[in-house]
């Protein structure tokens, strides 16, 4: 199989989309993987996601970014932030997968791995020479290295985004497109289609243009972007 350039959306906890995505896609050593954040919150396992993450780190070659819902948590639990607002984000699912599901969870019940995953093995953004791999977004005319990471955590895709200078593609999940479908406007390209609301997880080969989408049970679909 020849080498793949591999981006996966936001997986907000659908365990079973992601397990049922890897079998469609079937990575191997030589393809690289980008998953662009949002591992937690909003569906019904954050901590078999994590667990199937951590894996994956170790058997292929694999690119982890934080999104909003990631550092959030992470900030949480450092007591950098107040409670309530994780709270907000993480919704009334919360951290499922890690005790009951409740609300009240105490983040000693999430394994120190977790926690290491997310602080250490997650990084801010990603870039090739063709490629700004970032969550949620970056100002056309600034460098990712030199760029505040909460605007690549927060920033939404809108009709105000500008093609960056360098002229690479922006590659970027967060901005959930209801529809299920990628969002491309050619200098950027949103593939966080949706899972957390019922919708579909997406994968797209950077190479082929070709793209897998599996729904909260599995199901699968496929196609082509360009």
């Amino acid at each position: 199989m020849a080498h793949r350039l591999l981006a996966i959306g936001d997986i907000h906890g659908h365990s079973v989309a992601l397990d049922s995505l890897l079998s469609a896609v079937r990575p191997d050593e030589t393809d690289q993987l980008v998953f662009l954040g949002d591992y937690v919150h909003r569906g019904p396992d954050s901590k078999a996601v994590i667990d199937r993450l951590i894996q994956i780190n170790s058997t292929y070659n694999s690119i982890f970014l934080r999104g909003n819902h990631d550092i959030t948590l992470l900030e949480a639990w450092q007591g950098k932030i107040d409670l309530t607002t994780w709270e907000y984000l993480a919704d009334e699912v919360g951290l499922t997968g890690y005790d009951s599901g409740e609300m009240e969870i105490p983040f000693h019940a999430v394994p120190e791995a977790h926690w290491h995953f997310l602080e250490s093995a997650c990084r801010d953004y990603w870039e090739t020479d063709d490629y700004i791999f970032v969550h949620g977004g970056i100002p056309a005319s600034v460098n990712p290295a030199e760029a505040d990471p909460d605007y690549l955590y927060w920033t939404k895709l809108n009709s105000a985004v500008r093609p960056h200078e360098s002229g690479r593609t922006v590659i970027c999940g967060h901005s959930s497109q209801e529809s299920g479908e990628i969002a491309d406007l050619g200098h950027t390209i949103c593939i966080d289609t949706a899972i957390s609301k019922e919708k579909w997880l997406t994968c797209l080969s950077l190479d082929t243009w070709d793209y897998w989408q599996t729904d909260p049970d599995g199901n699968l679909r496929t196609g082509l972007l360009r």
